[in-house]
């Protein structure tokens, strides 16, 4: 008796094996697409965070471009020049935040074109830093106006690459966030300030105050300090040592360096010698003080002194607070 073949059954059941791996393998595919597809938007959200950080960082740093502008009759030159590093340290830390970032395939263009941006914004502030002293110092001089042109330049040029970047992130797929980036522009037509440097330099050049101004001042007291007078003259009681403490402040609003401070102790009689003592200061910047300390001084009780303290610059604006001096009776020993 003969029995079918059971080639047919083997078939059937290899076919049913194929298809269920075949289903299997289309679920982990979708399931593994689904995965990449989470990750990848992950991933763009958190790059997108960031691009959101720097652009709220810039607004507040353009706003404050241009009121710094507006406002520049109302500071004196150190102030502008702190507020204009204060900016520039603020695009400096946007551009390490965003060189930090993770970046995504899908958003490789859109972050070329924010790095652009952030690159262009703090080359124009580093620029801005040089043109306005060169304005300032440099009266008449074309120098400083070329270099604001350029340095407005550069701000435009940020402009353009922000706007492309939001054009960019426009364009992400539909499943990507998008985020909510603010628009920034640096130098754009809703400005109060128009940034032409011809137009700056007129504002700068207007302002007195900014202009370069060196202005070094001194004053002094003696220690023990004068009780009594004699003659209209103060008398300064006898003592163990005699010191003299010389305040040397710069009243300007430029760095000075080396700055000399001379004593002299100029006696009546002319049994004794004048002595001149130098101390120099390496650094004053604008505002800032220093005391110094002359103690190897030794005045003869009942002696006729003048103290005289000087200290000058190279400029210097204001001569008559160059100098201060005393006329003192030192006390005879108690």
């Amino acid at each position: 008796m003969a029995y079918p073949p059971y080639a047919p059954v083997r078939q059937q059941r290899r076919r049913r094996w194929l298809l269920v791996l075949l289903v299997a393998l289309i679920i982990v595919s979708i399931v593994v697409l689904a995965v990449r597809r989470r990750s990848e938007a992950r991933s763009v959200a958190d790059y997108l965070f960031v691009a959101e950080q720097v652009a709220a960082a810039q607004v507040e740093t353009a706003n404050d471009l241009e009121t710094l502008f507006i406002t520049v009759g109302d500071v004196d030159r150190p102030e502008l020049m702190r507020r204009l590093e204060d900016l520039r340290l603020s695009l400096e830390g946007s551009s390490d935040t965003l060189a930090a970032a993770p970046v995504p395939a899908s958003v490789a263009a859109a972050h070329g074109y924010l790095t652009v941006a952030v690159a262009s914004w703090e080359s124009a502030l580093d620029m801005l830093d040089d043109a306005i002293v060169l304005v300032l110092d440099e009266v008449g001089e074309a120098g400083g106006t070329e270099q604001l042109d350029e340095a407005f330049d550069h701000l435009r040029l940020g402009d353009l690459a922000y706007a492309e970047f939001l054009d960019e992130v426009d364009g992400l797929d539909d499943s990507l966030p998008a985020g909510d980036l603010d628009a920034v522009a640096f130098a754009g037509p809703e400005r109060s300030v128009e940034y032409d440097g011809q137009l700056i330099t007129l504002r700068l050049s207007a302002v007195f105050k900014l202009g370069e101004n060196h202005d070094v001042s001194v004053i002094a007291m003696t220690e023990p300090e004068p009780l009594g007078e004699r003659n209209n003259i103060p008398v300064v009681p006898h003592s163990e040592v005699f010191v003299v403490q010389a305040v040397v402040s710069n009243q300007g609003n430029e760095p000075e360096r080396r700055v000399s401070v001379d004593l002299e102790l100029i006696p009546t009689s002319s049994d004794e010698r004048t002595v001149k003592i130098r101390q120099t200061v390496d650094t004053l910047e604008p505002g800032q003080a220093r005391t110094l300390i002359f103690d190897t001084l030794e005045p003869l009780p009942g002696g006729l002194y003048e103290l005289r303290v000087t200290s000058t610059v190279d400029k210097d604006q204001d001569a008559e607070n160059d100098e201060w001096s005393m006329f003192f009776y030192r006390n005879e020993n108690a």
